[in-house]
């Protein structure tokens, strides 16, 4: 870490920095992964692509049923 910022919060250490967040920078990973599909940048097939994304799509699903069902009230 860099000295004289340890007391300073995440986002504070970033600007002063000059940085991005690790989450913007996932952000803009991924579109610019979305740029070159579209653009011809690399060599999948889309029915693959798109298929992934159901997949990823119904684990997420998946995940948001079971946190639904989850019960607090449980003695």
């Amino acid at each position: 870490m860099t000295n004289g910022m340890e007391n300073l919060h995440y986002e504070e250490r970033l600007r002063l920095l000059g940085l991005t967040s690790s989450e913007a920078r996932r952000v803009r990973s991924d579109l610019i992964k979305v740029f070159k599909f579209i653009n011809g940048g690399y060599t999948i097939d889309a029915d693959i692509f798109l298929n992934m994304i159901r997949v990823i799509e119904e684990v997420i699903l998946r995940n948001c049923r079971y946190k639904r069902r989850s019960r607090l009230d449980v003695r």
